[in-house]
């Protein structure tokens, strides 16, 4: 039988891999590579503050939306864990044209090296919004796994508000690893971010066979896996 801290801990191990810190990392590095080390900070605070309202607006109303579409949870939780799936293997197998249309790659930047003219309030903000917050953190994948993760239906409102913890708890991770994305990257290297990213990957493609498998079993009547 699956306990609240068994859900709340497949919960985050399933955010954390759709969110990739380590992966999104060179993408944030790509994208905030004209800023100042203080105005990268400054724009790791505001995407990520940004993209964590964006899921917790879809995450609540996400249902209510595919109601009025005349769309079923569990049409939305076979096609969504097909897309995750398709997501999960382009992990797996290294696939870098998603990222590279988003943020070209860029070198670790040194603590305090200015990486051309600073850019202003503006462009910092700008930055955040597009392509940080959206596309970047706050992407499909997030989006459709917050909608699934809070279940309007069946999770009472506690639930709901344990997912956002989850959630809360994810971002702050994500946060700490955009703000010292240099000397992690320095860290670890190429290499090893490659290797995480396609430990992540694995790991998602098992969430997302068990969410089409449980949509299946739930759709014939069947005991979910």
């Amino acid at each position: 039988m699956i306990t609240d801290q068994d859900l709340l801990i497949t919960q985050f191990i399933t955010l954390w891999a759709v969110l990739d810190p380590i992966g999104h990392l060179t993408l944030f590095l790509g994208a905030t590579q004209s800023l100042d080390a203080r105005q990268r900070r400054s724009a790791a605070l505001l995407s990520v503050a940004m993209a964590f309202a964006i899921l917790v607006v879809f995450g609540f109303g996400g249902q209510y939306l595919l109601h009025g579409m005349g769309v079923s949870l569990l049409s939305f939780q076979i096609a969504g864990g097909i897309i995750l799936l398709l997501f999960a293997i382009q992990m797996v197998l290294g696939d870098k044209s998603h990222a590279e249309a988003i943020a070209p790659p860029a070198k670790p930047p040194a603590d305090g090296e200015r990486q051309g003219p600073a850019a202003d309030t503006a462009s910092v903000v700008d930055i955040a919004v597009y392509p940080l917050a959206m596309p970047i953190i706050a992407g499909p994948g997030a989006i459709l796994t917050m909608i699934v993760l809070m279940d309007n239906n069946r999770a009472s409102l506690t639930h709901q508000f344990e997912t956002i913890a989850v959630l809360a708890v994810t971002m702050l991770v994500l946060l700490v690893t955009f703000a010292l994305g240099g000397p992690i990257s320095r860290l670890i290297g190429t290499g090893g971010a490659n290797l995480l990213r396609r430990i992540m990957g694995l790991i998602l493609s098992a969430v997302a066979v068990n969410l089409i498998l449980n949509a299946v079993a739930q759709w014939l009547k069947l005991p979910e896996i």
